[in-house]
């Protein structure tokens, strides 16, 4: 995943995460919570040329909850069907026995985001994951058919990565998602992304994302670098200081438009399935319009 990829007019996904567990209706009243809100989003995205969604469960009162990942991965496969693969994520004060439990409780996701660095700073404290987790837990995820997306925060990360490729954790190239401005993660630059672009092994599938203001423009550069950019209200609740974002659509319409405008064309849904891995799927009847 170089400049060679853009130039080439490689097919590239986009990615939307509607909403996370870090940030609260305190900070933004238009963050979605509910999962009907969330499907709802998650169909105006895709309509714009989005074939990823990155979902985090929340409960009654809008807080973060795994054991409602299968309320939202139900909520969104009724309302957009086949049109957008599926990627399930948690906090990183979740253990992976709860993780794993939301992910049997159904539907299937397709990815799983899975962090592979050896201590998470959550909203409110930090935890530690052995080598021995992320191998274990990888491992359940091949098992059940889920593709594991491996969540860099940091360059000391990839080393992990690298050990698990090597280790032949995978069948084919890994999927990696490399993310800007975590708390105690990699500070938002270009210098940065740069550096860790360069670091992802080769023929990865790469998505980028990037917090607050840094959203646009490191994923814009990441697109135009061959990478796959994932924007959403998950990371930026703001396009300035005045201004707060009222839908996820406005922040993937602003990278439709850089594709519209590029050599690179958004892939479907079966398209981004056959780029990272999964098997494709038939749909009987496209119904999501721009």
């Amino acid at each position: 995943m170089t400049y060679d990829d853009y130039i080439r007019g490689d097919e590239v996904t986009l990615g939307v995460a509607p909403t996370g567990y870090r940030y609260s209706t305190d900070a933004n009243d238009s963050l979605p919570v509910t999962a009907e809100d969330v499907a709802d989003q998650i169909y105006e995205a895709v309509a714009l040329g989005a074939s990823i969604a990155h979902l985090h469960g929340r409960d009654s009162d809008g807080d973060p909850a795994p054991a409602r990942l299968p309320a939202f991965g139900t909520a969104v496969h009724d309302r957009c069907g086949d049109d957008v693969i599926v990627e399930y994520a948690v906090g990183p004060d979740c253990p992976p026995g709860d993780f794993l439990a939301a992910i049997d409780d159904g539907p299937l996701p397709d990815l799983a985001s899975v962090r592979v660095g050896p201590a998470q700073h959550g909203h409110r404290g930090t935890s530690a994951t052995s080598r021995r987790d992320v191998d274990q837990f990888v491992g359940e995820l091949q098992d059940r058919g889920v593709v594991p997306n491996l969540l860099v925060t940091s360059g000391r990360d990839l080393h992990e990565v690298d050990r698990l490729r090597e280790q032949g954790a995978f069948d084919g190239p890994p999927v990696v998602t490399l993310l800007f401005g975590a708390p105690d993660g990699t500070v938002g630059t270009p210098q940065n992304l740069l550096a860790l672009l360069d670091a992802v092994p080769e023929r990865a599938h790469c998505l980028v994302r990037a917090t607050g203001p840094n959203q646009y423009p490191l994923t814009a550069m990441a697109f135009f670098l061959g990478a796959h950019p994932m924007v959403g209200m998950e990371d930026n609740l703001f396009f300035d200081p005045e201004t707060p974002v009222s839908r996820n659509a406005q922040l993937v319409r602003q990278v439709a438009e850089l594709a519209r405008n590029s050599l690179r064309d958004l892939t479907d849904a079966d398209g981004a399935r056959r780029l990272v891995g999964l098997p494709g799927k038939e749909v009987a009847n496209d119904d999501i319009e721009a």
